[in-house]
């Protein structure tokens, strides 16, 4: 019997993509070790499929085709290496996808190629916050900015498994945009102190001061109309030009 797997996140269809986050969210509960990532690939390899898994006989794993409802002997010897075709799932620092929707609100581009500087500022701020106390407000947080939910809007939608797509999300663009200014964000990612509440609210400050060459009249304007991958591409030739200066002329 052949399947039909998607084979990255782009080929997944939006009810697929909250099955795999609502997945990751169900077996990653724990938060130890690698172990949770068999349940998911398990679990993500029977959805795509389209089976079910009924019970273990001596010649392997008796499974259901719900379309046609044929019945079917799968080998155990077979699971690896139809598991291996999903590993992707579990690879969230590559998430190139997001959903789309939460309740009402739109999402903004993935890349946040679009989001004003100072909102991208604010996610940082929160998405940060959350690695150091864990507290779902955090998240929240995270998630009105991308998708634009009004700070008084209620929002029940925002459910546990939606703050952690929200979260992956954030954490597989922040991959990415390593990738494209990488002399920017290595610089302010090897500062070499543990991040705190003031040493965010420091560098938020500090990246501003970049920009506006420090010109307060100018904060306001860099926050507000200034895209996030603009103000990353100065800070990023900045950071290029003081590396410059330094291999020239030393340290001193």
């Amino acid at each position: 019997m052949a399947f039909t797997i998607p084979s990255g996140w782009e080929e997944l269809t939006p009810e697929q993509l909250r099955f795999v986050i609502r997945m990751i969210w169900l077996y990653s509960g724990d938060g130890t070790g690698d172990a949770w990532k068999d349940g998911v690939l398990a679990a993500v390899l029977v959805k795509f499929c389209n089976i079910e898994i009924q019970k273990l006989t001596d010649s392997g794993w008796m499974c259901r085709e719900r379309k046609s409802g044929d019945c079917f002997i799968l080998d155990t010897e077979l699971l690896p290496s139809m598991m291996e075709k999903v590993a992707w799932t579990v690879d969230t620092d590559n998430l190139t996808v997001r959903i789309d929707r939460v309740g009402e609100y739109q999402a903004v581009d993935f890349l946040l190629q679009e989001l004003p500087f100072g909102e991208y500022l604010k996610a940082e701020n929160y998405f940060q916050s959350y690695l150091i106390g864990r507290e779902e407000k955090s998240l929240i947080g995270l998630a009105r900015i991308l998708y634009r939910i009004p700070d008084d809007a209620s929002v029940p939608e925002l459910r546990d498994w939606m703050l952690l797509a929200t979260f992956l999300w954030f954490n597989a663009v922040k991959q990415e945009l390593g990738r494209q200014f990488p002399r920017f964000l290595k610089l302010s990612g090897e500062q070499g102190e543990a991040v705190t509440r003031q040493s965010l609210i420091e560098s938020m400050r500090a990246q501003i001061r970049l920009l506006t060459k420090g010109d307060v009249t100018k904060e306001q304007y860099v926050r507000d109309n200034v895209d996030t991958w603009t103000a990353l591409a100065e800070l990023d030739a900045l950071a290029k030009e003081a590396e410059e200066i330094k291999q020239k002329y030393g340290k001193n």
